[in-house]
């Protein structure tokens, strides 16, 4: 019975380590609406002080997007993420850092 049990824990211990990751993607509260081009960003998250601070992404595209919609735990100087975004040429902001874009999904990297 013993050597059953240690076999059994075993197995469990072995397929426990084969199952799939977690989903680590975090849709935003506020979600992104409809329209605009699909975004796909790969950057860095940055803090700028200009119009009482806000947070964007440095892409590795060499954008800088303005995410009208990220996270709290995203809102990370230097925090590395990667996002599907929407860009909305049809909004207008104050910061003047790059275009517009509202977040469909992020992740950390």
């Amino acid at each position: 019975m013993r050597n059953f049990l240690h076999a059994s824990l075993l197995a469990w211990l072995i397929l426990s380590g084969c199952a799939r990751a977690p989903d680590d993607w975090v849709t935003p509260a506020t979600p992104a609406e409809p329209g605009g081009a699909a975004v796909h960003i790969v950057g860095v998250v940055r803090h700028n002080e200009v119009e009482g601070g806000f947070f964007a992404i440095e892409g590795e595209d060499g954008t800088t997007y303005d995410p009208s919609n990220l996270p709290a735990e995203f809102q990370k100087d230097g925090m590395k993420v990667e996002a599907e975004a929407r860009r909305r040429d049809d909004m207008a902001g104050i910061h003047m850092s790059g275009p517009i874009v509202q977040i469909v999904r992020i992740r950390a990297r």
